[in-house]
């Protein structure tokens, strides 16, 4: 039985026009989706600063010592850095928003130096400075990526309305392989 072409379709079987339509509709809504998801993402889940917030400037600057890795056939000629400074509230890490917003994960650099300005809110505060550093080594066929810390450091600090603080790690841990830190759970109280 030969189907009669329906105005609209140009011919093509009844249907196709309109599951192209609506193909082209679910793509247009999924990118929509996707571009709004990642601008939520990038604001949402930082600290709420408020309205006279205090500056908290890190520096930075940390180089990987790969003689660690001479043991292996192959590693990637950079080291890909992670860190970001954390407010320690409710248990948790919240990140702290650059000032002006810049990249803080997946730069690929042999030597992490930065002078950034966190926005902080104001108060009696527990800030959390975390460092990570990967290295991508091969083994015979098989490469993947070894993740060293190097700065684990929380501050406690009394930030003032407005007020400038400076930061710089003290406490770097050279290489010590295989030891991940979860920059969203909370530190470990110290022991006394």
């Amino acid at each position: 039985m030969r189907r009669e072409p329906i105005a609209g379709n140009l011919g093509k079987e009844p249907g196709a026009y309109q599951r192209r339509t609506l193909k082209r509709g679910a793509a247009a809504g999924l990118l929509l989706l996707l571009a709004l998801g990642a601008l939520a993402c990038a604001t949402a889940g930082t600290a709420k600063p408020g309205p006279n917030p205090a500056r908290v400037r890190v520096l930075v600057d940390l180089k990987e010592d790969r003689s660690l890795f001479n043991q292996f056939d192959d590693t990637t000629e950079y080291t890909s850095w992670d860190w970001g400074l954390y407010l320690v509230q409710d248990g948790r890490n919240v990140p702290l928003r650059p000032d002006p917003p810049q990249e803080l994960k997946v730069i690929r650099t042999p030597r992490l130096v930065r002078d950034t300005v966190f926005l902080a809110p104001p108060g009696k505060r527990t800030l959390r400075l975390i460092v990570h550093a990967s290295v991508g080594v091969r083994e015979g066929w098989t490469y993947w990526p070894i993740t060293t810390v190097l700065v684990d450091q929380t501050f406690a600090l009394n930030l003032k309305p407005g007020e400038q603080v400076t930061l710089r790690p003290t406490k770097v841990q050279s290489n010590s392989r295989g030891n991940l830190v979860d920059p969203y759970s909370a530190p470990a109280e110290p022991k006394h």
